[in-house]
């Protein structure tokens, strides 16, 4: 009971850094504050486990932090429900406990390799079961938000570029394993030399990582004219003439563009549900008419039947149409078997949207003089999953991603700045930049190389312009075998803490 004032402070000052890690506006400027309090805060953790911080204050920690980063979702769940506010805080309650079991029981299991591993070996064992546990739980847990803990080092180009041989969540385990280590080292009164330790190897290999990205291999130059239309619509809007207010919008930032000017082919880009109330699945020969009059490749969002989807036409090609391949949890489709989802529609007067499914013909095709520009589109939430991105590109090849994104369920909150910063690493890890395209802000471009631009506020219209110049990189990142030998090889690490535990 004496300890109680004291491990509830400790409790505040962990869920303090822990919202300090993914304190965005991305626009803020504060990259390296966030890659900081990212690295601080696993090891402010492990600092209090290894002095005895039981696992209820741990947890009170955790779900003190996810209140301060998702604290918007109450109101998106009472607007998307739509629901009572009271039930949208329960439903928002809900899910911060389920997130945060999640860092507990990444946190614990570092805990026992901690104390498996004895006062000399502790803290390697607490970086080696940290990193094999936040690895196993970003890729394999389920996660009602997709996130990633190695995002915040998205905020600063020269540290992001290791994600391209790791990818974010090799990133997150590093920050974690380094974390527990530094955390575990002071509590057990380490010199400053052996406490560094862990925050100078992560930026030694971070270091490394920036500078082999320099040698990878690239395909040929590529440029693409885009423009990209944020109509700032309201979210779920469904109403006649729909496209032809976006197509106003367009042919005016077309025509003060300059654009199309060949040999330089046009990309329009419309956002996730810029044209609803439609069966966007049927074949249109008017359609396509739309693009090819206007010498232009145009994708846009929209649905047909029970999906969501991204429909594409250019001049001489086929129409593109692509589903939504994870739809969100409980956002957009119940979660679990068929038996279970049908009656949690029933009862609580949901339709889950159908998935769609990747094939080869899953990227949209665009001709140029260099021969076909593949550009692979992804729906909102799909661009937080590395491994969807990972599938489609293997299926269906890409030289370019796009992000169709509906923000508006989130009004001038912070949930699009952070749902930027959790896609940005995708193209460092694919090597080909990603064009996020929103309903209503902000819309931006991420570079191959790390570096990246927002635009705009949230709930404002807009039209944006801008020339992509850019190299195709073949990452590493984009093979799912890289991160499973990382797992093997954390695992093997620790087999003997299983079989032994060493001296205290």
């Amino acid at each position: 009971m004496k300890r109680a004032p004291g491990d509830l402070l400790s409790a505040i000052a962990l869920a303090l850094a822990f919202i300090l890690a993914f304190r965005f506006p991305a626009s803020s400027g504060l990259g390296y504050a966030e890659a900081a309090a990212a690295l601080l805060f696993p090891a402010m953790l492990f600092a209090a486990l290894a002095r005895g911080l039981r696992a209820g204050w741990v947890y009170l920690a955790l779900f003190l932090g996810l209140v301060g980063i998702f604290h918007w979702v109450p109101g998106t769940i009472a607007v998307k429900g739509p629901l009572p506010y009271p039930l949208a805080l329960l439903g928002a309650g809900l899910f911060y406990g389920w997130e945060a079991l999640g860092f507990l029981a990444v946190s614990l299991f570092g805990r026992w390799a901690l104390r498996r591993g004895g006062r000399r070996s502790g803290p390697w064992a607490a970086a080696c079961g940290a990193a094999l546990a936040m690895l196993a739980w970003e890729i394999h847990g389920f996660h009602v938000y997709a996130w990633s803990w190695g995002a915040p080092l998205g905020g600063v180009p020269w540290l992001a570029k290791s994600a391209a041989f790791v990818g974010s969540h090799g990133l997150a385990a590093l920050l974690w394993g380094c974390g527990a280590y530094t955390g575990a080292a002071f509590a057990e009164g380490g010199g400053p030399r052996r406490v560094l330790a862990g925050p100078l190897a992560l930026l030694l290999v971070l270091a490394a990582g920036a500078g082999l990205w320099r040698t990878l291999p690239r395909g040929p130059a590529r440029v693409l004219d885009v423009v990209m239309i944020q109509p700032d619509f309201e979210s779920g809007l469904r109403r006649p003439g729909m496209e032809q207010d976006m197509w106003l919008r367009s042919d005016a930032a077309l025509k003060s563009l300059g654009w199309p000017q060949p040999p330089v082919p046009t990309l329009l880009l419309w956002p996730e549900s810029s044209v609803l109330g439609r069966d966007d699945t049927q074949p249109s020969a008017r359609m396509r008419l739309e693009a090819e009059r206007r010498g232009i490749a145009w994708l846009f969002g929209t649905e047909g039947g029970n999906y969501n989807l991204v429909r594409g036409e250019v001049a001489g090609g086929p129409s593109f149409i692509q589903a939504k391949v994870e739809p969100m949890a409980f956002g957009e489709r119940m979660p679990g078997p068929p038996w279970l989802r049908h009656w949690l529609d029933r009862n609580l007067g949901f339709l889950s949207q159908s998935k769609g499914s990747l094939t080869a013909a899953s990227s949209f095709h665009i001709p140029t003089a260099q021969g076909p520009l593949l550009v692979h589109p992804v729906i909102c939430s799909e661009a937080l999953l590395s491994d969807r991105v990972q599938d489609g590109l293997r299926l269906a090849g890409a030289d370019l991603l796009t992000n169709h994104t509906n923000d508006g369920w989130f009004e001038r909150g912070p949930a699009t700045d952070l749902h930027a910063a959790q896609i940005r690493l995708r193209a460092v890890e694919t090597g080909l930049p990603l064009l996020r395209a929103t309903l209503t802000g902000k819309s931006g471009v991420f570079r191959e190389d790390g570096s990246w631009e927002l635009w705009g506020a949230p709930m404002t219209e807009a039209a944006y312009g801008l020339q992509l110049r850019w190299r195709p990189i073949a990452t590493p990142a984009r093979s799912p075998w890289v991160l499973r030998w990382i797992m093997a090889a954390l695992g093997l690490a620790l087999v003997p803490l299983a079989v032994f535990r060493f001296k205290p």
